[in-house]
């Protein structure tokens, strides 16, 4: 996408147990530049699962940062939402962010 088309900024916050499938989501996709982070969902106690999740307060959850087309980026959140739902993974996305 080189030569002035804007691209969008999309994040995936997404519980760990599923970083591996959305790995494999991604790649089969063909996208294959892209970055992932660990960090903490916090919440309140009574709204985590687990004995852990419930004394610390919080979930481990990940994070993904890609920047493709617009388009692109719709299709992949139409699709983590739908295989998985909104309460183990949230999708943001800002567009025309930076030239690809």
């Amino acid at each position: 996408m080189k030569g002035g088309a804007m691209c969008s900024w999309l994040q995936i916050y997404a519980d760990s147990k599923l970083k591996d499938h959305i790995v494999d989501a991604l790649l089969e996709r063909r996208l294959n530049d892209f970055y992932y982070s660990s960090c903490d969902k916090y919440a309140l106690r009574d709204l985590l699962i687990s004995q852990r999740e419930q004394v610390s307060g919080r979930k481990q959850y990940g994070r993904f940062d890609l920047y493709i087309d617009y388009d692109r980026a719709v299709e992949l959140v139409e699709y983590f939402y739908t295989k998985y739902g909104k309460d183990d993974i949230t999708c943001y996305m800002l567009q025309n962010i930076i030239d690809c």
